[in-house]
């Protein structure tokens, strides 16, 4: 498996690990886990160099529009709030 794939799974297995620590869903765990500034560094650096990741978020983008926690700014996706929140 690469490295990207392994990363990949480490995201998915922490969503997995905070939906049932804390018994939410998968927006409440992205919201747990997007509230910690060192994710949301980790997170965006994914999106803009990751093209599965920011398949993802382009995703969100689409199905949530302004109501997206990300921002298309030119080739960039960012949060569209500092605390990485909805």
């Amino acid at each position: 498996m690469s490295e990207m794939q392994d990363t990949n799974r480490d995201w998915i297995e922490l969503v997995k690990a905070t939906r049932q620590k804390f018994g939410v869903s998968i927006q409440e765990a992205h919201d747990l886990i997007f509230a910690d500034d060192e994710m949301r560094r980790l997170v965006a650096s994914r999106i803009n160099h990751n093209a599965e990741c920011r398949k993802m978020a382009l995703q969100d983008i689409r199905a949530y529009g302004e109501a997206s926690r990300f921002v298309r700014s030119g080739d960039r996706i960012n949060f569209r709030k500092s605390d990485g929140q909805r």
